[in-house]
């Protein structure tokens, strides 16, 4: 079982009835995380605030319960568009790195994911790469711009290259093209030419987003694969 240091006392918390969360992490942390988890009487959810999102907030749960969240706000800042600085002013005024999700573009700024309550230190920032801000909260239902889908595929294999391109509704070669550069990683590790993912496994596609096989149904007359995909696309 992979190593992470707040497993034990989150999957304690859980087994003693509580609903408990990590702060935001990224891919490979997140996946660490949810391999560690998993154990007899606890459930786990992985969420960051809105579709495809890269940094993500790990729930574990007493697994008797349907379901758990943890609340999440969006800081809107009018007129903004770096989001890596928004980030580094918000680490300088002192907030905690674990407190700070993706950045969302839009046409007139950006917003920031954050826990809920959104930082004090966040929300007082005054200027930002020398332009005067004034950071707002906004309902994430306002900055969640991605999409989400279930559906079914029969594919020739498990390749990455092969379901990425389902799930993204890409060509097979596009998707191979951001496997050879990097961009693509299987549960939190970066993928290779000949990457595959079984049925649980998450893939990460830096621009494109994120799918899960959720199974894989059986094989075809034609001895093709049936499998069932969720792709989030930002």
């Amino acid at each position: 079982m992979p190593e992470h240091p707040d497993a034990d006392a989150l999957a304690g918390a859980a087994l003693g009835g509580r609903v408990v969360h990590s702060g935001f992490l990224e891919p490979r942390e997140a996946d660490a995380l949810v391999a560690a988890l998993k154990r007899p009487g606890v459930a786990v959810a992985v969420t960051g605030g809105v579709p495809a999102a890269r940094r993500r907030v790990v729930i574990a749960y007493p697994e008797h319960l349907p379901s758990a969240s943890v609340p999440m706000a969006a800081v809107y800042v009018e007129g903004a568009s770096d989001g890596e600085a928004l980030r580094s002013a918000a680490r300088v005024a002192g907030v905690d790195a674990a407190a700070l999700g993706d950045v969302v573009t839009h046409r007139d700024g950006i917003s920031l994911i954050t826990l809920a309550p959104p930082p004090a230190a966040l929300l007082g920032l005054r200027r930002l790469q020398e332009r005067v801000v004034a950071p707002v909260t906004v309902p994430l239902e306002r900055v969640a711009t991605g999409t989400e889908r279930e559906f079914e595929a029969v594919v020739p294999s498990l390749r990455v290259d092969v379901l990425g391109g389902k799930a993204f509704r890409v060509s097979r070669s596009y998707f191979a093209k951001g496997v050879a550069a990097g961009r693509v990683s299987v549960n939190g590790r970066v993928a290779d030419k000949g990457a595959t993912a079984a049925a649980g496994d998450e893939v990460y596609a830096d621009g494109l987003g994120r799918f899960r096989v959720l199974r894989v149904e059986g094989t075809t007359r034609r001895g093709n694969l049936r499998v069932t995909i969720r792709a989030e696309r930002g």
